[in-house]
């Protein structure tokens, strides 16, 4: 399982790199006067967004909350630094574990064409953390505490509309890849982006 988890981690960091360089050299070629992400170019971002997580490594749907703060590079590129969180809690008789995880990523975003909605997509590297507490009524095993810090990778995608006065609301999906006990899952989540003062 580790073997097969760090080829898949290998595989995705091939094909972020190869993206990044197709969505700079794409972005590159397109017109200057050419206008695609919701925020103007020049403008530095922070986006607090609210989801969960399912799928993959997580047994149920899982709350999740974060924060991105970046930069608007070019009328289709964008750059992020994110933080998010999810904690969970499941009691099943005799025995509560309470998990929690964080992943702390840098992103690229490639705006495409739209006129409403605009969509984009977006590939992230960082690290993950994540620590599981098991209580047990139990005398023997009272209770047993682990954790670990891992490469962490995303891919994904999302659509951006206009408010109003470089604000945006986002949707967006990704599939986030862990590590050993960083899990593996789906992220949906949506937040409000506010744009700030133009270099």
């Amino acid at each position: 399982m580790i073997t097969s988890r760090r080829h898949r981690f290998i595989g995705v960091i091939g094909a972020f790199i190869i993206s990044s360089g197709l969505f700079a050299g794409t972005a590159l070629a397109q017109g200057a006067g050419q206008t695609t992400t919701t925020i103007d170019p020049g403008y530095w971002t922070v986006t607090p967004f609210v989801g969960f997580g399912f799928s993959g490594d997580l047994d149920s749907a899982t709350p999740d909350i974060g924060i991105a703060g970046g930069y608007v590079w070019s009328p289709r590129v964008s750059f992020e630094g994110e933080f998010s969180f999810l904690p969970s809690s499941e009691n099943s008789g005799l025995v509560e574990v309470s998990t929690r995880v964080w992943n702390l990523t840098g992103n690229v975003l490639y705006h495409f064409s739209g006129r409403d909605w605009v969509p984009y997509g977006v590939a992230g590297i960082g690290f993950g953390h994540s620590s599981a507490d098991i209580n047990t009524s139990d005398p023997f095993l009272n209770s047993f505490d682990t954790s670990s810090t891992e490469f962490v990778a995303n891919i994904g995608g999302g659509v951006e509309r206009a408010l109003r006065n470089n604000t945006a609301l986002r949707g967006d999906f990704r599939y986030m890849f862990g590590g050993d006990l960083v899990p593996d899952f789906w992220r949906l989540s949506v937040g409000v982006t506010l744009g700030f003062h133009r270099r």
